[in-house]
C-alpha cells in the first residue's frame, strides 16, 4: 500500500513539473514572437464557445490572416475572454505571427500592435491608414473586437 502512494506521488510530481515546464516554454515563445514577429490585422470570421472546467469562458476564434506577400489563410485560436465580451464577424484584430513557426499566431499586445503591417485590399488599407492617423475622423469606423470591461462599481 505504501509503494502505491509513493508511485502515485512520483507520477503526480512528474506531471506537475512537465506541465509547468510546458507553460514556461510557451510563455517564452509568445514573448519572443511579440518582440520579433510580424504584426498584421486579422479579420474575425467566427467565434464559438468551447467547454472547459468550471466557469472559465473559453472561445474558439477563427480568423483570416493575410501575411505580407502571401495568400490569406484561416487560423483558429482558443483563448479566455471576459463574460460580456462580444465578437462580430468582420472585426479587425491585431495578431502576431511567430517568426520561428508561421503557423503559430498570438493576439498582439498593445506595445506590439503599434508596429502593425497593413495588408488586404487597397480600400481596406486606406481605411485602416486613415483610422490610424486620425481615429475620430475619416468616416465610419471599422468594427472592433474590443469591448470595455463591465464596471463592478454599480
Amino acid at each position: 500500500m505504501k509503494i502505491t502512494f509513493e508511485v502515485l506521488g512520483i507520477v503526480l510530481l512528474v506531471l506537475a513539473v512537465a506541465s509547468g515546464t510546458m507553460y514556461l516554454l510557451q510563455r517564452r515563445r509568445e514573448q519572443r514572437a511579440q518582440r520579433d514577429g510580424v504584426v498584421v490585422y486579422a479579420t474575425l470570421v467566427s467565434s464559438e464557445p468551447v467547454k472547459g472546467f468550471g466557469k472559465i469562458n473559453m472561445r474558439k476564434i477563427v480568423m483570416r490572416v493575410q501575411e505580407p506577400d502571401s495568400d490569406a489563410r484561416e487560423v483558429s485560436i482558443r483563448t479566455r475572454v471576459e463574460p460580456g465580451q462580444k465578437f462580430t464577424a468582420g472585426a479587425m484584430l491585431p495578431m502576431v505571427i511567430d517568426p520561428a513557426n508561421p503557423k503559430r499566431v498570438y493576439p498582439a499586445t498593445p506595445e506590439s500592435a503599434k508596429r502593425a503591417v497593413l495588408t488586404g485590399s487597397r480600400q481596406e488599407r486606406r481605411m485602416m491608414q486613415s483610422q490610424l492617423r486620425s481615429p475620430r475622423r475619416g468616416g465610419p469606423r471599422p468594427p472592433s473586437g474590443y469591448q470595455p470591461p463591465i464596471s463592478k462599481l454599480r
